[in-house]
């Protein structure tokens, strides 16, 4: 079975590669070893083109046509299929220098015009895209996180309304500030980590920032600030040994504490780093829903004494289920931690985030957005939700990516 590869391949490329390999190893008694540290480049990177075709960088490409010292060195370019017209007018070739390092090279060609043309193509090759590149004129897509439902309104069956709430007039407000059509879809928060990796959405939220997020994720200025802290079950289930209310946060070290967490979430890294506990002595859960189970239910799989959430939770659950789960760490004083509520955006668009922040800040100064969320959090113990955001905004300071 042939290897699976990860890069762009030409078999032309292959077949002139080698060609031009076997002349230059014969010529000058050297092998790929030595050109690809004249190319600043690793054995196996080369090797890769011979094996498989792999398309190299333009740079790379140019510095193989001048250490070859072909005559048509724009036939590299071709075979690489890129459209770009070779570099200089007149053939050109480098040389080892034989009184020098084998590293050393001589280059027969006017240096200054050279290195304009290299560093002409980097810039090129490298140069950050505009938002506008990055969406190529299609929407931008919007996982939505319906985790937090106390963002949106809700139905009169007690579903949520994906079209009316703060969340949605957000998302309208967000149209209008990057001039873009956004299309929003729900996306299950146990695959928002998957599916802005391999690029399905391009923002998910808003969410609960996660600094050092799973792969590199990136996330933009808060909405407002949330609290975390957690549930108790209070029934006996079996399994399951009576335990004392933990007095404080750091009481949870306990061994005998059966902690429930959203895997991936900031109670997931609280636990791994505040508690030192590893997976294995956690039980991870992919809903919010799921984490209930474990401290409500008798008789379920891997049940757990504590659920770790956000305080929003605790305040919906422990007054959905009284006598049956108990709120902890639920005040201000006694909060696990107070996070950024922000929108996470795919690893691979490091350009749109100063886009994304410019346009929060600006709905966030105008202040209608941010007098709603305080309004919607009057509703709530204080302290819980919509902790008053500081002004002005610092742009970069929500990257915990």
């Amino acid at each position: 079975m042939a290897k699976k590869v990860d890069f762009e391949t030409s078999t032309e490329l292959r077949r002139l590669f080698s060609q031009e390999l076997s002349n230059w190893c014969s010529k000058n008694r050297l092998g790929i070893e030595d050109l690809s540290a004249r190319c600043g480049v690793s054995r196996s990177y080369l090797s890769h083109v011979g094996r498989y075709g792999r398309i190299p960088s333009k740079p790379v490409l140019i510095l193989l046509a001048l250490n070859f010292g072909m005559k048509d060195p724009g036939s590299l370019f071709r075979a690489a299929r890129l459209e770009d017209a070779w570099p200089f007018e007149t053939p050109a070739s480098i040389q080892a220098n034989q009184s020098a390092a084998q590293s050393f090279l001589s280059i027969k060609l006017d240096m200054d015009g050279f290195m304009d043309a290299i560093k002409s193509v980097v810039r090129e090759q490298f140069k950050p895209r505009a938002f506008e590149d990055l969406l190529d004129g299609r929407p931008l897509r919007l996982g939505l996180n319906l985790t937090q439902p106390w963002l949106f309104e809700m139905n009169s069956d007690g579903t949520i309304n994906q079209k009316r709430g703060l969340v949605p007039d957000l998302i309208a407000y967000l149209e209008n500030s990057l001039r873009c059509q956004i299309q929003a879809v729900p996306v299950p928060f146990s695959r928002h980590v998957e599916k802005l990796k391999l690029g399905e959405i391009d923002i998910f939220g808003p969410m609960i920032a996660i600094p050092h997020a799973p792969s590199n994720i990136l996330f933009s200025l808060p909405v407002n600030r949330i609290g975390v802290s957690a549930l108790m079950r209070q029934r006996e289930t079996a399994g399951l040994a009576q335990l004392a209310v933990p007095a404080t946060f750091d009481d949870l070290r306990n061994p005998q504490y059966r902690i429930a967490v959203i895997k991936d979430s900031r109670a997931h890294l609280i636990a791994n780093t505040r508690l030192n506990r590893p997976d294995s002595a956690l039980v991870i859960c992919d809903t919010i829903d799921e984490g209930i189970d474990r401290i409500l239910l008798k008789g379920v799989p891997r049940p757990a004494h504590i659920f770790i959430c956000n305080s929003m939770v605790t305040f919906y659950e422990s007054r959905e289920h009284p006598g049956e789960l108990l709120p902890l760490f639920d005040d201000r004083a006694t909060m696990i931690d107070i996070c950024d509520n922000s929108f996470a955006i795919r690893p691979d668009w490091p350009e749109a985030l100063p886009r994304i922040n410019q346009a929060l800040a600006f709905i966030m100064s105008s202040g209608g957005f941010a007098k709603r969320s305080e309004e919607l959090s009057q509703k709530y113990a204080p302290g819980l939700f919509g902790v008053e955001i500081e002004a002005p905004l610092n742009l970069g300071a929500a990257n915990f990516g």
